[in-house]
């Protein structure tokens, strides 16, 4: 039965580095939605800004290995744990 001495510390599920890697990979994501923003075509207006590298290529990988990071982050094991 554990003590709830002041020197054991409380056990965490994650340690720090899963939480960077975490937080970065969120940080990811959110990088690669706002390089697919953009003005987009009307009815009267083409643009074709919307078939850009940037949108169609670069942010959906960007978040693609923002959301592989993840998984990497949650299946970290720390020494530390």
């Amino acid at each position: 039965m554990p003590t709830n001495s002041p020197n054991t510390e409380p056990h965490t599920p994650f340690g720090r580095t899963n939480y960077v890697i975490i937080l970065s990979s969120c940080l990811a994501i959110a990088i690669g939605f706002v390089l697919m923003a953009g003005d987009g075509s009307t009815e009267t207006d083409f643009r074709e800004d919307i078939f850009s590298v940037r949108r169609i290529v670069v942010a959906p990988m960007v978040c693609l290995a923002g959301y592989l990071a993840i998984i990497v982050g949650i299946l970290w094991k720390s020494s530390s744990r």
